[in-house]
Formats: structure tokens, C-alpha cells, sequence
């Protein structure tokens, strides 16, 4: 569905009434929830030439966070049960999952019919639109703070934990991470709610709208945009969290703060934190076990649940229990005997944390209290490096990251309310690009090498984080560069391979691909301030990131510093990109760009060709070709033609200019005046004879 065209007309009268008896009552009320536009009466959108999207037909029981709900009609197969998510703009899409799961049919999941890029009248610009099968029984709960309808003990593994167990498996054959895992996005396919699947999951970016209740301990102190795809594990945890409230009926820690949450976590377990004092399904205990212990390599797979559900008795899983120390460290007004929950409050306490490093008491605790040399030796370490290497006022916030990326390894890295993991690191800037939010944490994230220090603090060596290295080097690169095509506009197209196009000029088309960004200037050509270049410093980075090959020269070519050459190297970059990739014929931006070409045609030093240039020019933009215009402009012949031409007329001016002053100065030799003096007479007497010559053969001819 990708660009798929749009129709905006009157609601024909034979459409299809709701079918959703909650879709007059909408959800309670979230941060994320998206404020459009009421619609016009009646209106409706066409993709494909086959699903209708009725804009004035909202489902509030099936929106998302970051996606609003509508209902769908779909031409080919009438009656059949569908509805779209519009998704918001400032929210980046899994556009990556989606090309995997459309039309495929997993078990236990919802199935993905459609989905594409599509004019959306109701915010006038392109948005993600995402077309599903709809779940007829509506959601198993309808939010993580409210209460939802118990399941009997004795159907409950067969109606919840195997269907889903089994959707998560087919997932992971695919390669894919569900990572929405949570009751609210939990549905009765059927009317008769005996089948649950799972809902949404490429609406946004992983994990971003998980509360932080159904997150690991590490992911959930990473901010929602920098959690990451993840792996089978984090969807293990979630799904073990979303039984343990279905299966309650409730949230066991409705109201709690998430710092509270994760501290209790860190404490005392994430089963015991959230079962606390709950009376729990005998049934299900060890499966809850199993699910929600927070080692990761203890954490059940799809396995131990096929022999839980055959009736196989498993080990129960013993959590290994943190080094403690019989000295206590007080700090923040709090004693700790262990480094973990040590860690969490140190973060919790930015501004406090750096005494307890400063003055040493840090270092001598794990020395003599836990008897970690190693550990305090890299303490001591980072600390000294840090200090060298940075100035007092910029060390202090670097050193507290540090040390608490080796007190906990597994933890997101964070400096002060930054916080997340390597590979959550490109979807956060992407969406914090897209809402506009402040960039100079990421940029010292890069610049400081904050990434570097982790990958150092890992106890287990990756190969992924070798790759990260090697990424984030480059981005240090770009940072560097101020010119177009590179920057922080290039770390984020290069970090998301789908990432559409955030120039102001164009971001309204949503352009994903190189091919789409000429036709989408074209459009707003007529509306667009044509003072300025077509080619933003956003342009210029998408086309470096997504066709290197294609614009690497003629985008170096446009950060010369010589107006014209700058001005004709823009030229060149959406030139060749016609070229090769079309259309035929951008008659609007060829317009746009006829007007900026000024610079270009005053480097031509012939008044002649000037003025020759400016009658030819609006032709050639009336056709609309950009190469055409390209090559007519930056002839080389004509170059070379016109710099000689200026070279010889600039050495006679020159020879001029000298003679006249050496006359006036009287620094002629008159032996050589005499002979130029003479030279003069004999030409001007030789012309008076000729005259007269002439004169008197025409004389005698008439007479």
C-alpha cells in the first residue's frame, strides 16, 4: 500500500454500521493519546482501490497509544471484520515488522490484512495507516489500571498461556519481538471470547507504550524511546506479568510510582514484588516462577512451557542471590548491603552520588565489605581516565555514568535523566527528532563516548556490541562534519533504515524512499518559500544515507564555499537523482529551481552568453528536466570558452592599462614612442592615399 491513493468523497449510504457495542465509551485517558480533528460528515478515505477508511467511524475500545482507530470496509470481501490504526506522525512506526507480518497468519496473533502510507484528511498530511482483521469480543482488559472479567483456573492455561506461548513462537521463527505485550493489548477474536490474540505491536517504536510493571528490571529504567527490540526473553517477562493481572483480575501495584516499582523489583524479586501478598492460581505459580525470574538465562522459553503444559514437573528456579556485605554503606540517608539496589538510588540521587565516589567510601566498601578488587580497581580506573580527560565541570556527570555502568552492567547506560541501551538508541532519536525535543543528550552520548564505557563495563563479551562500536565511531564522524549530508541528521537515517524524510519541506509526504523525495518537492513546490534551496540540511542527509553511491560528489559539491558552485552542486544532486530514478518531467520544481540559479549564471563572465543564458533557461524549465538544465548551465566546453575568453581579455586590459600609465608617467622610451608615433602617421597617410585613390577612380568612371 505503499504511497497508495487516496479519494476523499461522501460516505456512499450503503456502508456498513458499527459493530463495536464499546465504541461509543472510550478508554480512560493516557499521556500519548493524540488530539485530531473532528471530521467532516460522511467522509471517507480509498486505499488500493479497496478498503474504505471511514474518517467519521472512530473505535476508542481499539485505539493505541499512538494509533487512533477506525472502521474499514473492504470491497472484494464484503462484511468482512476489519478496522485500521491511523498512526501519529510524531511517533516512528515498525515499518520493518510490518513488511514481515502482512498477510501472514500467525496463531495467536492479529492478523495484519494491509497496511501503507496514506493522505490522512483529518491531520492534511500523510500518515502510517495500518488495516487488521478486528477482534469481535474486544480487549481482554481494557487498560493495565483497571479490572477485567477472571478466567476459571481450569481453562485458564488452555485459553491464555498456550495460544500465546505458541504466537510467540511463530513470531520468533520470524525474527520478530512483539515487545506490546501487556492485558490491554490482549483480544477476544470471537464473539463468544474463547480465543485470545495477541493485539498491535509496530504502532510504535518497542516497548515504548509497556508500562513499567510488565518491563524486565533493565528495561524498565531505560525511558520508553531507548528500550529496544529486545529479545524472546523481555516478551517471556511481559507475557509472565500479563497472566499474573489477568489471572488476578487486577494490577497488583495499581498507583505504585515506576521508581518505586523498580526498586522494589531490585529488592526483592520480580515475582515477589509483584505478587506480594496476592493469592495466586496454585496452577500457575510455577509457571509465574518461571516467566518472571529476572535471570535472563534461567528466564523460561518456549520449551519449558510445551512440558509445563503436558504436566511435567520442572525445577523450581532458585534466584541467585546478590554478594552482601556485613558493613553497610549509607548513603542517601538509606543503608545498603548490596550493589544493585546501591546503584538504583545512586541514579536516583544524581546529585549525591558523587560524595560517596569522591571521598572514597564507594571504593573501600567493595574492597573490604564484598572483596571485589577487580570491580574497585575499574572504579578507581574510570575515575582517574575521566578526571584527565575532561575539565571539572564536564567530568563529574561523565564519572557517576561510568561508575554506575559498572556497578550494573545489565542496566541501560544513563546520565542524568538520559537513559538507554545501545540498541534503543536510534528509535529514541528518532522520536525525539520527530517531537522536537532537545538533541544534546545524544550528541553527547556519541561525542563523549558514553557507548565505548558500556561496551567496556559488559561482563559477557556480544559480537553485537563489537558491531555497535564500530557504528558509533562513524556517528562521531558525522558529528563532526557540519556540512549537508552529514551531522545529527545523518546519524539518524543511517540508525533507521525506514526512517521517512523530517525536512520541514517534505515531511507532510512521508518519504521513505530516495525515488519519492522529488515527486513530494514537485508538490510543494507551488506553496514553498522558492528564496530558499530545495535541498535542506535533512534532504541532503537522507539522500547521503539512503544513495551514497548516487549524490556522495555532488553533495560534497554543494558545501563549497563559492556561491556559485555551491548553488549548481544542488543542482546537480536532485539532477542526477532524476536522472536516474525519475519522473520524466518536475515541472513545479523545476521552476523553483530556475529562479535560485542566479549565482550560476552571473559566473559567466561573457555579457554576451548572459543574456543568451537568460533567454534559453525558462525554455528548459518548461520541460522540466533538471539534467537537462544541469548540463546546459555547467557545460564544460562553454566553460572553458568563456575562462579563456576572460583570461585574454583580462591580459589585454592589463597590456592597456600599463601603456596608458606608462605614457602618462613618461616611462616610455622615445625611441620606442617615436617609432609607435610613426607607426600611427604611416597608417593614418597610408589611409588618406588609399581615400583618395579610390576617389579618383570613381571620379573618372563618372565622367
Amino acid at each position: 500500500m505503499a504511497e497508495a491513493a487516496t479519494d476523499l468523497r461522501p460516505a456512499p449510504e450503503s456502508a456498513p454500521p458499527s459493530a463495536d457495542p464499546a465504541a461509543s465509551t472510550p478508554p480512560p485517558p493516557t499521556p500519548e493519546t493524540v488530539v485530531v480533528p473532528s471530521s467532516p460528515s460522511g467522509t471517507y478515505i480509498m486505499v488500493r482501490d479497496r478498503f474504505t477508511i471511514f474518517c467519521d467511524r472512530p473505535l476508542p475500545s481499539l485505539d493505541m497509544p499512538n494509533a487512533l482507530a477506525y472502521e474499514v470496509a473492504d470491497r472484494k470481501q464484503e462484511g468482512r471484520p476489519l478496522y485500521a490504526l491511523v498512526c501519529r506522525p510524531d511517533m516512528p512506526a515498525r515499518i520493518s515488522v510490518m513488511r514481515v507480518l502482512k498477510g501472514l497468519e500467525i496463531p495467536a496473533v492479529l492478523h495484519m490484512v494491509d497496511w501503507g502510507v496514506a493522505e490522512w484528511p483529518l491531520l492534511e498530511r500523510k500518515c502510517v495507516i495500518v488495516i487488521y482483521h478486528r477482534p469481535l469480543g474486544g480487549k481482554v482488559m481494557d487498560s493495565h489500571y483497571g479490572g477485567a472479567k477472571r478466567i476459571a483456573d481450569h481453562v485458564f492455561a488452555r485459553t491464555v498461556v498456550k495460544p500465546i506461548a505458541e504466537g510467540l513462537i511463530e513470531m520468533g521463527l520470524k525474527g520478530i519481538t512483539h515487545r506490546a505485550i501487556r492485558p490491554d493489548n490482549l483480544y477476544y477474536i470471537d464473539e463468544q471470547k474463547t480465543k485470545i490474540v495477541l493485539g498491535d505491536c509496530v504502532t510504535s517504536v518497542p516497548a515504548h507504550d509497556q508500562p513499567v510493571l510488565l518491563e524486565p528490571i533493565e528495561s524498565g529504567m531505560a525511558q520508553p524511546s531507548g528500550r529496544g527490540g529486545g529479545n524472546y526473553a523481555d516478551d517471556m517477562y511481559a507475557f509472565g506479568a500479563s497472566v499474573l493481572m489477568i489471572a488476578l483480575g487486577r494490577n497488583p501495584l495499581a498507583g505504585m510510582a515506576d521508581a518505586e516499582i523498580i526498586r522494589r523489583k531490585i529488592q526483592i524479586g520480580s515475582y515477589a514484588a509483584l505478587v506480594g501478598d496476592e493469592r495466586v492460581p496454585m496452577a500457575l505459580i510455577e509457571c509465574l516462577r518461571g516467566m518472571l525470574t529476572d535471570d535472563v538465562e534461567q528466564r523460561w522459553q518456549p520449551t519449558n512451557i510445551d512440558l509445563w503444559l503436558n504436566g511435567k514437573r520442572l525445577t523450581p528456579i532458585q534466584a541467585k542471590s546478590e554478594p552482601q556485605s556485613q558493613r553497610p554503606l549509607r548513603f542517601a540517608d538509606m543503608e545498603f548491603h548490596s550493589i544493585r539496589p546501591l546503584s538504583y538510588a545512586m541514579y536516583q540521587n544524581w546529585d549525591k552520588a558523587l560524595s560517596i565516589i569522591n571521598d572514597g567510601s564507594l571504593e573501600v566498601w567493595i574492597r573490604r565489605g564484598l572483596e571485589l578488587n577487580d570491580l574497585a580497581d575499574a572504579i578507581a580506573s574510570a575515575i582517574k581516565g575521566t578526571g584527565a580527560a575532561l575539565g571539572k565541570a564536564d567530568a563529574d556527570d561523565i564519572i557517576i555514568a561510568r561508575v554506575l555502568m559498572l556497578l550494573d552492567p545489565k542496566a541501560p547506560i544513563r546520565h542524568r535523566d538520559f537513559r538507554l541501551f545501545t540498541e534503543g538508541f536510534g528509535s529514541s532519536l528518532s522520536t525525539a527528532m520527530l517531537r522536537k525535543q532537545k538533541l544534546q543528550p545524544y550528541t553527547d552520548f556519541i561525542t563523549r563516548e558514553l557507548w565505548r564505557y558500556w561496551i567496556v563495563a559488559q561482563v559477557k563479551y556480544n559480537v553485537d556490541n563489537q558491531q555497535y562500536e564500530g557504528v558509533f565511531r562513524e556517528l562521531k564522524n558525522y558529528l563532526k562534519d557540519q556540512n549537508s549530508g552529514a551531522g545529527i541528521e545523518r546519524c539518524v537515517y543511517e540508525l533507521n533504515e525506514w526512517q521517512p524524510c523530517m525536512s520541514p519541506l517534505i515531511a507532510d509526504q512521508y518519504v521513505m524512499e530516495v525515488k519519492g523525495v522529488l515527486p513530494a518537492l514537485d508538490a510543494v513546490a507551488k506553496t514553498a518559500n522558492t528564496k530558499v534551496w530545495p535541498v535542506d540540511r535533512h534532504i541532503g542527509a537522507f539522500l547521503r544515507a539512503r544513495y551514497a553511491k548516487g549524490t556522495g560528489s555532488q553533495i560534497d559539491a554543494m558545501n563549497d564555499q563559492r556561491p556559485d558552485r555551491a548553488t549548481i552542486g544542488m543542482l546537480s544532486v536532485l539532477a542526477i537523482v532524476q536522472w536516474r530514478l525519475g519522473p520524466e518531467a518536475l515541472y513545479g520544481l523545476a521552476q523553483w529551481i530556475g529562479g535560485l540559479m542566479g549565482p550560476v549564471v552571473n559566473s559567466y563572465q561573457n555579457r554576451t552568453k548572459r543574456k543568451e543564458i537568460e533567454k534559453e533557461l525558462p525554455k528548459l524549465i518548461r520541460k522540466g528536466n533538471l539534467a537537462e538544465i544541469f548540463n546546459y548551465l555547467d557545460n564544460p566546453q562553454e566553460r572553458q570558452m568563456d575562462a579563456e575568453g576572460f583570461t585574454w581579455a583580462k591580459a589585454e586590459y592589463a597590456a592597456a592599462e600599463k601603456l596608458v600609465y606608462d605614457l602618462e608617467h613618461g616611462q616610455v622610451d622615445r625611441q620606442e614612442s617615436a617609432m609607435l608615433t610613426g607607426r600611427q602617421a604611416g597608417a593614418a597617410g597610408a589611409g588618406f592615399i588609399m581615400f583618395l585613390t579610390y576617389l579618383i577612380i570613381l571620379l573618372g568612371k563618372v565622367f
